[in-house]
């Protein structure tokens, strides 16, 4: 973890917390790939999936999904100004992850692969759940 995103999101800067924004709107769009979507723990709305279940959905899906979570946040990137380089500069917004997932190190997708694992997490701790879609 760096740093400077190693603290309470109410601490953060805001160009990290629009990051932060962006990263929740991608489950969103992410779930929709198996049917899946949101809902506000609480509300009249369907059950959530069993755990085990998601799980299991997710693995069997981690390719796609992965792919779609890398292509959303180098979508934000891109609309921010950021472009690829083999080097990172964030002063110069240039990173070297902005390729198409297919050309990424294993170690990158793995991050992908990882930050799609943890969406039950994720939700749940903004008091969300994930459902089926009607």
């Amino acid at each position: 973890m760096r740093p400077r995103l190693d603290k309470p999101y109410s601490e953060l800067v805001e160009r990290d917390k629009e990051d932060n924004r962006a990263a929740g709107r991608r489950i969103v769009s992410v779930l929709t790939l198996l049917g899946l979507g949101l809902e506000r723990e609480g509300d009249a709305a369907p059950q959530s999936m069993p755990q085990e279940e998601l799980s299991a959905m997710i693995e069997r899906n981690i390719e796609r999904l992965a792919e779609a979570e890398h292509d959303g946040w180098m979508e934000h990137l891109r609309h921010n100004g950021w472009r690829y380089a083999e080097a990172r500069d964030n002063t110069k917004k240039l990173h070297p992850s902005m390729l198409p997932y297919a050309e990424l190190t294993e170690q990158d997708k793995e991050k992908d692969r990882n930050n799609v694992r943890h969406y039950p997490e994720f939700a749940a701790r903004a008091g969300y759940r994930i459902v089926r879609l009607k």
